[in-house]
């Protein structure tokens, strides 16, 4: 499988303190691929330097075979990359239909708004059965939705989610997976942060396991899910001989 997106020693620094140092990996085409770890990790920070809302300090990031590091959010998006940040920022006082129409509005994707916009509809048939309803007024798990369809809505290549399951109730949380699974089989490529560690490897081709800014192990989903140290530190599946320390 061709890597869509080749990210290589990743470094980005806050008041030149390094909260990323040397992070690498890749997104292939049509894969799920999870970027996990603790709260402070450094995976907030890693997606934001892709989509160009960081700017790294040093690092290649490559998307279908042309660097964008340091390019801002516009022209990241014109090139296919959309992120969906942590917290939703949906738009409160506008419509549904219209929060929508806004995530069509750049160049590449003007001229199709109209044909997305049924798409996104068929979806989520919820946000359509409301599209004229203020998107203050919808349920967290709503807005979550909204944001991620308003993120479908540029006709991205790569859609990258960031902590989409922050604040759900454990059953808008599965139902959410199961969404972001679905959008795998739309050519769509996904990368997924997430403090939920279970149920990311769950649903991801492969995944990252970000620590103290740098990643730690990879590998697939169930290869993870199995992993010593995942299971003690992430899934609370204590198992004999594991570690607290990562294995190097």
């Amino acid at each position: 499988m061709g890597a869509l997106l080749t990210v290589e020693g990743l470094a980005h620094a806050y008041a030149g303190a390094l909260a990323v140092r040397d992070v690498s990996f890749t997104v292939g085409e049509g894969e799920v691929v999870a970027l996990v770890g603790a709260n402070g990790a450094g995976k907030s920070t890693s997606v934001k330097c892709v989509a160009g809302a960081l700017r790294p300090a040093r690092g290649s990031i490559r998307f279908a075979g042309t660097e964008i590091a340091g390019h801002p959010v516009h022209e990241v998006v014109e090139r296919g990359i959309t992120l969906v940040p942590e917290g939703r920022l949906v738009f409160p006082q506008m419509t549904i239909e219209d929060n929508l129409l806004v995530g069509g509005w750049a160049p590449r994707a003007r001229g199709a708004r109209s044909a997305r916009l049924d798409e996104v509809f068929a979806i989520f048939p919820r946000l359509a059965e409301r599209r004229g309803q203020f998107a203050g007024s919808l349920s967290g798990g709503e807005q979550q939705m909204l944001a991620i369809a308003r993120g479908l809505m540029s006709g991205p290549r790569l859609i990258i989610l960031d902590e989409p399951s922050l604040g759900l109730m454990p059953k808008l949380v599965r139902e959410l997976f199961v969404l972001i699974a679905s959008l795998r089989g739309r050519g769509v490529s996904i990368l997924l942060v997430e403090q939920n560690v279970h149920q990311s490897l769950k649903i991801a081709d492969r995944a990252y396991v970000l620590e103290k800014g740098s990643i730690a192990l990879s590998g697939t989903g169930p290869e993870l899910i199995g992993n010593d140290f995942v299971r003690a530190a992430f899934l609370g599946l204590d198992q004999p001989g594991s570690s607290a320390s990562v294995p190097r």
